[in-house]
């Protein structure tokens, strides 16, 4: 017999999709069915399925060793755990050996194995080591963090690892988050940020803070303003609009000042705090929040940002390059403003303005 106890982070779901979760490998036939026959209780009363968990049910599972192990594909700790992440740890910067194939070199293919999971390990530690010096805020529900340029948000391919496993890896060291846990709840990143826009992150520990963050970022009631380095003079503040559409195969995006199909209205506004020769620094406020937003934006206007390699100025970024050592869009997540009537898990960032001080990268454009 297996017994889950409902915390917080599995409360607010139907107990049917929490078994999904655990049961990775059971059809809703077979939950159904044992539901039906009592082999799965909630409350060790017959249940439906339906119910809506609550903090302090408990639900028994009453199959075999065998069954069990096999509904749940046999792993201890769900779709992620500390050693796949130590595995991947290394691929958060690009050309990582540990990604090659094997090389199968006769009496030399199981110590190339061990030298590679130990480097692995290796770049694990260093990367947590990193990631502690990038949380600036941190309490029982949340974390922000100031991510570096370079670093992904999330996964964007099997085997990567980014700033959202990092902090699955640093909550299993802090003993905050276990192994079983992560069968029936994922502590993950709320919002996100591009490669190689430096900046905020929150991530959401648990269940209540994810829901409560998706809440206030749907209806925009966190202000987000962003420092960007621009090519060319702008001199007056201004609130651009247009309509974005994403093309997938490219991975760019377009963007018109009239409606056209499955394009999505969008608002930008910016104001200059400084001109320099050739350049704008400006503070963005991200009104509305879609891929590539800023970069395309401003770009549509003929004031794309310096370094950007998908929406910049060849001319400009080559220029950059050379007399600021610029290798990268100076794009930079600033500054987060949370409303003053935030209750609940929220509540420490009631009316509070987070802060992240723009990296090395800009001091050029900036001092």
């Amino acid at each position: 017999m297996k017994e889950l106890n409902i915390s917080m982070n599995e409360a607010g779901q139907r107990l049917d999709k929490l078994l999904h979760k655990y049961l990775s490998n059971a059809s809703t036939i077979f939950i159904y069915k044992m539901l039906r026959k009592k082999n799965i209780v909630l409350n060790d009363k017959k249940a439906e399925g339906k119910e809506m968990l609550k903090d302090g049910d408990i639900v028994k599972i009453y199959f075999s060793d065998e069954t069990l192990e096999k509904m749940t594909g046999g792993a201890s700790s769900g779709s992620i755990h500390q050693g796949s992440l130590n595995q991947k740890a290394g691929s958060l910067s690009k050309g990582d050996p540990s990604h090659k194939a094997t090389e199968k070199r006769s009496g030399n293919t199981t110590e190339k194995k061990s030298d590679r999971k130990n480097a692995s390990h290796e770049k694990s530690e260093k990367l947590l080591i990193d990631l502690k010096k990038h949380i600036i805020h941190e309490d029982s529900h949340l974390l922000v963090i100031d991510k570096p340029s370079g670093w992904l948000s999330q996964q964007d391919e099997p085997g990567s690892i980014s700033v959202n496993e990092l902090c699955l890896m640093y909550l299993m060291e802090k003993g905050e988050l276990t192994e079983e846990q992560l069968r029936t709840f994922k502590p993950g990143i709320a919002n996100r940020l591009d490669r190689n826009t430096s900046g905020l992150l929150l991530f959401g520990k648990t269940l209540p803070a994810l829901q409560s963050l998706a809440e206030v970022l749907r209806e925009r009631t966190v202000e987000k303003y962003y420092i960007a380095v621009v090519s060319g003079s702008i001199r007056e503040s201004k609130t651009i609009q247009g309509y974005l559409s994403k093309d997938s195969k490219q991975n760019k995006v377009i963007i018109r000042k009239e409606k056209f199909d499955d394009a999505s209205e969008i608002h930008t506004a910016y104001t200059p705090l400084k001109n320099g020769d050739g350049f704008t620094v400006l503070k963005v406020h991200l009104i509305t929040g879609k891929t590539h937003q800023i970069r395309a934006h401003l770009a549509s206007i003929g004031h794309p940002i310096i370094g950007d390699p998908k929406y910049g100025s060849v001319k400009d970024n080559k220029r950059y390059k050379t007399t600021a050592g610029v290798t990268h869009q100076l794009l930079h997540s600033w500054q987060l403003t949370f409303p003053g009537d935030l209750d609940g898990v929220l509540s420490p960032l009631a009316g509070k303005t987070i802060t992240a001080e723009p990296p090395k990268e800009f001091s050029f454009f900036l001092n």
